[in-house]
């Protein structure tokens, strides 16, 4: 007999299917957000499905594409390709390049596949996510999934701890290490924070509830980098508050920070008391990070256009015997030893874009009479990314999913501003 969860999921599911294709394509991208978030195979209810085989974000996508063919004259944006989604299919471009020029096409380790699907989703959402009320749609989907995975991290066995660390992911195979939901969860605080700080009575009372499931499980992962991309992300907060806004900001902070404290356990604190920038001092974790840097600027002295995309792992031994099948733990430089400095020049210029929209935007919302949902998103999207890029330099996020949809927010508040300010002017 199937469980009701799963026969609900399976109704939520054909669901935005069917709303996607007969309603509005905007459901379809919420339902495979959804989707990447929570992975309902790995969960216990999704298990039934499993030999049913089938491809949930696919047909999802697949919806996507089919609601924006039937219902076009419901999207409306300026120009087809804004410069944040042309830099993006050139990155496609040269993921696929490496392949060619590389040493070899590493069919086992190889993401090429699954990132070109992915940022095909991502442009067809940049069409879709057009206005403020989409775009806040959106918002509410990560933080009710993340409400969804920081319950099943409170409720995780004890199979999924390694010495203290909740260090088997929960939810999406992006999060399948504990590390990367740490950021993920991380990267979720300014988005609930805002939706906190903006919202009416019950608005406040999801962020809340949801905040401090992220915050707890985010001390579960006992990540030091995400700890660092916190702490930076703090410190980001209180330096691009919103004016007019600053004290509001600075007391959530500090009544968050004291709750946090009270979750806090003496475990957490014992590893994050190994933080250290003397290197004689780094543990083997920190050494260990340190090496596949090293090996991974060797790699890129020796091959500067790069060794391929998915190669970095297999040849990591030649430079470094001891490092042999590691990760670099770093985004910026795995794209540089595997996509080459042509990688790596537009990776960093999607994500200076990314500030620049930001930036541009703030200055053309203050004719909106709703300026300050412009500003408040504004704000908490600049926030969500320097806390996600600041884990990076920890964690290898190069082909990571979560990454180039919030490359892509900006976008999506731009659009939704320039129609703002279309509507207000008549055209």
């Amino acid at each position: 007999m199937i469980p009701l969860k799963t026969i609900l999921y399976l109704i939520l599911f054909l669901s935005t299917i069917g709303g996607s294709i007969l309603y509005h394509p905007l459901l379809g991208v919420i339902g495979y957000m959804f989707t990447y978030n929570i992975n309902p195979v790995g969960h216990w209810w999704g298990s039934p499905l499993v030999t049913w085989g089938i491809r949930y974000s696919l047909i999802l996508a697949v919806a996507t594409g089919l609601g924006i063919f039937f219902h076009k004259s419901k999207l409306k944006y300026k120009r087809f390709f804004e410069g944040q989604e042309i830099l993006l299919i050139i990155f496609l471009a040269l993921i696929w390049l490496s392949t060619l020029i590389g040493i070899g096409y590493n069919e086992i380790e190889s993401n090429a596949m699954k990132i070109t699907k992915v940022i095909i989703i991502v442009l067809m959402a940049s069409h879709v996510i057009a206005d403020i009320r989409r775009y806040e749609i959106m918002i509410w989907t990560l933080i009710l999934a993340g409400f969804y995975l920081g319950y099943e991290a409170y409720n995780a066995p004890n199979w999924m701890f390694t010495q203290g660390r909740l260090d088997v992911g929960i939810g999406g195979s992006d999060f399948s290490e504990g590390n990367f939901l740490g950021a993920h969860f991380g990267m979720l605080l300014p988005f609930i924070g805002i939706m906190f700080l903006k919202g009416g009575w019950k608005s406040k009372i999801i962020s809340l509830i949801s905040g401090v499931l992220v915050i707890n499980s985010i001390i579960m992962t006992r990540s030091r980098g995400v700890f660092l991309a916190v702490i930076a992300g703090l410190i980001s907060a209180i330096i691009f508050s919103l004016p007019g806004k600053r004290r509001m900001i600075f007391l959530v902070m500090i009544i968050a920070l004291v709750g946090t404290f009270t979750l806090i356990d003496p475990g957490f604190w014992s590893r994050i008391e190994n933080i250290t920038f003397d290197i004689s001092e780094i543990d083997t974790s920190g050494q260990g990070r340190l090496f596949a840097w090293q090996a991974a600027l060797s790699m890129t002295s020796e091959h500067p256009f790069g060794i391929g995309e998915g190669n970095f792992k297999t040849y990591i031994g030649k430079y470094n015997p001891d490092m042999t099948g590691r990760d670099t733990h770093n985004t910026l430089l795995k794209c540089l030893a595997e996509l080459g400095i042509q990688g790596a020049l537009v990776l960093l210029l999607l994500i200076g874009n990314a500030f620049y929209i930001l930036l541009s935007l703030k200055k053309q919302v203050r004719i909106l009479p709703n300026k300050n949902d412009f500003l408040w998103h504004i704000y908490g999207l600049k926030i969500a990314l320097i806390i996600y890029l600041v884990s990076g330099m920890f964690l290898t996020q190069t082909y990571i999913e979560e990454s180039y949809w919030l490359l892509m927010y900006p976008v999506f508040l731009k659009r939704a501003v320039e129609n703002e300010i279309d509507t207000i002017q008549g055209i």
